[in-house]
């Protein structure tokens, strides 16, 4: 019997049992394979290059049935497998791209069949995983990438990238599996699991948000995550590795919008529930919640220094967690700067701009905050009811004393301490505080009146006094009332707004009817916001 036959007689009994795992068995394309595909592909090249018969030929032994076991998109599919292992150049990496999405379409459509197409679902995730890797394998060849640009009429295509293209097709299978009514509450069967083939949606939805992720089209991932809110079963549903992933990317995803809070919440989850010898993946999610912590005032600790997956990280971290700690505006502009050799890595991952703006705002308040202790004189009367102040002068005192402050200046104990080799100027871009000019009572006044206004401060501006009063040091200290701690005031707001609790795009409960769209995007927040 020809391999051929053979093969395509396998498939229909596995179509006949409804045996979707050896089916995925047979339909692969990715090698190293056995030698039976390339058999296979050999007998396709010498005796089928007629597509016409090759249809006609898996028609006769691959029939439509009575029961609608075998239906027309899967003939079709069939007849695109085979044409793929006919016309296929594994070295030709462009067309292989080509001929593989075509394929991948053409099993999506099948999949789409809302009775059947159930059966062909792993081979739509073994298929698509091989589509992505490729569609990122080729990211990386510009070379190629130039190549297909002369011969790509890009009004035609969109104006798309190879990977936002790669990324749209299987989002179409996404959409299949996220849509499909299913006889039971929330796509949710009596055994408590997902059903049917709402089992795809976190394996297809991670495919595309890493290539969106990649061709930087991170935006385009809102859709997915308004999506997965409206229609996926919970999330714990699904396998390990399935979770982590899609949290890992929702994290970034809102750590990129600016929601620094929520993106910690889906970060520190997917941290701890990676397995500890997935040592890349877990030091893949430190870099964002490290970055996203230390937004939200919380620093990394000297215990992940024996933690494999923190090696190099804290090296990067620290020096910027203690120029927050201390206020020193010099070390925290280095620590991210050119002279720390980090600044490119950071600005690579996407995290070196809201470090650089968003910590900024906590190194004001440890300035200020240290000023406060330089130069408060605690009462002698224990019964004084004379709130603590600080004044305005001496705040701004200081800022020109960082902004005359020279290049790779460190600090010991309460000094800062000039390096080796002396003074040296600023360059104009390395400006400490306002550029290369000195700051002004009006513009620290403006300063003090910010953390005031984000709650990193307590008390009020007296503006005809220069001064800033502590309110509740009775209480509290003058310390604890006028500086509370960043991180306790801003996981107040986010329990106060609900945002710790509930996360768009992360499914932790059944849902209860239809809910409302919800944009994940929303707006820039004030600086030091969760």
């Amino acid at each position: 019997m020809a391999i051929l036959e053979g093969f395509l007689k396998s498939i229909a009994g596995f179509l006949q049992t409804k045996n979707a795992g050896e089916l995925k068995h047979y339909l692969r394309v990715e090698p190293p394979l056995p030698d039976e595909f390339m058999q296979l592909a050999k007998e396709l090249k010498s005796s089928w290059q007629n597509s016409a018969s090759l249809e006609a030929y898996v028609e006769k032994l691959i029939p439509e049935t009575d029961d609608g076991g075998v239906w027309t998109g899967f003939q079709v599919f069939m007849k695109e497998y085979l044409e793929f292992w006919r016309d296929v150049n594994f070295d030709d990496l462009l067309e292989t791209h080509s001929q593989l999405s075509a394929l991948v379409n053409a099993c999506i459509t099948a999949l789409s069949n809302p009775t059947y197409g159930i059966v062909v679902l792993p081979t739509v995730i073994q298929l698509s995983g091989n589509l992505a890797k490729l569609g990122v394998m080729l990211d990386s060849r510009p070379d190629l990438l130039r190549k297909l640009r002369k011969t790509t009429d890009d009004q035609a295509e969109g104006g798309k990238t190879l990977v936002e293209g790669t990324a749209e097709s299987i989002q179409r299978a996404f959409t299949v599996c996220l849509t499909e009514r299913s006889s039971n509450r929330n796509g949710i069967g009596r055994d408590g699991q997902p059903e049917g083939k709402k089992i795809g949606i976190y394996s297809l939805a991670n495919m595309v948000l890493k290539l969106l992720f990649q061709c930087r089209k991170t935006k385009l991932a809102n859709q997915i995550f308004m999506n997965i809110t409206q229609n996926s079963p919970p999330l714990a549903l699904y396998p390990a590795s399935q979770r982590v992933t899609y949290l890992y990317y929702l994290g970034r995803f809102l750590f990129d919008n600016n929601h620094f809070f929520r993106a910690q919440l889906c970060l520190q989850s997917a941290y701890d529930q990676c397995h500890a010898r997935c040592i890349n993946q877990r030091r893949n999610i430190l870099i964002y919640l490290f970055s996203a912590n230390m937004i939200l005032g919380r620093f990394p600790s000297r215990t992940f220094m024996s933690r494999p997956e923190a090696a190099g990280l804290l090296e990067k971290f620290v020096p910027i967690s203690k120029a927050i700690r201390r206020g020193d505006m010099v070390a925290f502009k280095h620590a991210l700067g050119p002279e720390s050799g980090n600044q490119e890595w950071f600005f690579r991952r996407g995290v070196f701009l809201p470090l650089l703006s968003r910590c900024e705002v906590l190194v004001w308040r440890s300035l200020a905050r240290r000023v406060f202790l330089l130069t408060y004189q605690f009462p002698t009367d224990p019964q004084s009811r004379k709130a603590p102040t600080l004044d305005v002068t001496d705040v701004l005192a200081a800022a020109k004393y960082c902004q005359k402050t020279l290049e790779g200046w460190t600090r010991q104990s309460n000094n800062l301490v000039p390096p080796p080799g002396g003074p040296k100027k600023l360059r104009a871009q390395e400006g400490v505080i306002f550029g290369n000019k000195m700051p002004n009572a009006v513009e620290i006044e403006a300063v003090l009146a910010s953390l005031l206004q984000q709650g990193f401060l307590h008390g009020f501006i007296s503006h005809n006094q220069e001064k800033f009063a502590i309110l509740g040091a009775k209480q509290r200290g003058p310390l604890k009332a006028g500086f509370p701690e960043v991180w306790e005031v801003l996981k107040a707001r986010a329990e106060r707004e609900g945002r710790n609790s509930e996360v768009p795009g992360w499914v932790q409960n059944e849902r209860k009817g239809g809910g409302g769209v919800i944009n994940l995007s929303g707006i820039a927040r004030p600086v030091g916001s969760g």
